[in-house]
């Protein structure tokens, strides 16, 4: 890179650096307001707290990068403008694609940081961060385990598992109930292809098939049936969200085991793709943030930046919700829902380019 490009690089990073602990301090903050009563009541000490939160922020900046490095992209671009600077790189014969360089580079630099904290450093300290939870935020509550491709949870004396958990619609898919006793022998089992919970706290399981050890468990199969069981679908809902922590050669493994056990995996295959799709949206917002603070670099200043910064972050962030949630219902394919907001973030911002000042 020439001197100018390194001056602009270096910029974008100091502004990148600054946006990023501004947002992920910001979250930090309402996160600790929404659950300091939590803390105080179950006697958590200032070192398990900064644990807590040291282990919580690498995921928190993950989700905020791309609206940070749009941010920072505006700042950086609006004030170089504001400054004539860039006029001045224009009539030195610096074209436009040139200038960029270094911003894309820096851009591209995030991506890999994000993915590499999502693929590395978050499936680690995310464990921290619960265990810190369930300790000192919600200690005693039941809740699931992943292990082995299901989720787990011990009861009271009995055994739940499951292969796949549709929390929004609180129902479990690939349902065992192991009924234990004292002495940890087996005495009932109850095998499910769904499992939900009714309004009157009855679990609700269909085409399944129960045994009993008083019956020498013989299988009695059933298409519906009501059970009484002293646990919750809650648990399983408060436990670990491991599918969306693993490393995406882990989630994909996942997905192809319960895929190969017959069940409908959609909406794993749909954060499965989103693994690879989300970070390189720091990238793909930089081709937004550009043209917008090449536009009118003279009104507004800096305070005008962050606050486009913030509505397009804010648009870009609401159609990629909707993608997702659209492709995990199963009604667009999850190739599409991960990569069609990157695709009409990144062709918008090629639009505007063609319209960009020179």
């Amino acid at each position: 890179m020439t001197i100018l490009q390194r001056y602009i690089f270096r910029e974008l990073v100091k502004t990148i650096v600054l946006c990023s602990l501004g947002f992920v301090s910001l979250f930090l903050v309402i996160d600790f307001v929404d659950k300091a009563d939590d803390f105080l009541k179950h006697g958590a000490a200032a070192r398990e707290i900064g644990l807590y939160y040291l282990a919580t922020a690498p995921g928190i900046f993950v989700q905020i990068s791309p609206v940070a490095v749009l941010v920072a992209v505006l700042v950086t671009v609006s004030l170089r403008a504001r400054s004539n600077e860039l006029s001045a790189m224009f009539g030195a014969g610096m074209s436009l694609p040139r200038v960029c360089a270094p911003i894309l580079i820096g851009c591209s630099l995030v991506s890999l940081l994000s993915f590499g904290f999502s693929e590395l450093l978050i499936p680690r300290v995310s464990r921290q961060a619960r265990e810190v939870s369930r300790a000192r935020v919600r200690p005693g509550k039941v809740a699931a385990q992943f292990s082995m491709n299901r989720y787990w949870i011990r009861g009271t004396d009995a055994i739940l598992s499951a292969n796949l958990l549709d929390a929004p619609a609180r129902k479990l898919s690939g349902f065992q109930y192991l009924g234990i006793s004292p002495g940890f022998q087996l005495v009932r089992r109850v095998d499910a292809a769904t499992a939900s919970v009714r309004k009157d706290g009855l679990w609700l399981l269909e085409n399944g098939v129960e045994r009993k050890a008083e019956d020498g468990f013989v299988p009695v199969p059933f298409e519906r049936k009501a059970f009484a069981f002293p646990e919750t679908i809650q648990g399983f809902i408060d436990g670990e969200t491991a599918p969306a922590e693993m490393t995406w050669p882990q989630l994909s493994a996942y997905v192809a085991d319960t895929r190969a056990k017959g069940y409908d995996v959609h909406q794993y295959e749909v954060d499965l793709h989103a693994k690879l799709a989300y970070p390189l949206l720091n990238v793909i917002v930089s081709l937004l943030a550009i043209p917008f603070a090449l536009s009118a670099p003279r009104s507004g200043g800096v305070w005008r930046s962050i606050g486009l910064g913030l509505l397009v972050g804010f648009f870009c962030w609401i159609t990629l919700s909707l993608s997702l949630s659209v492709g995990r219902k199963g009604l667009i394919p999850p190739v599409v829902a991960a990569w069609f907001p990157g695709v009409l973030f990144s062709t918008a911002g090629l639009l505007l380019f063609r319209n960009a000042r020179r």
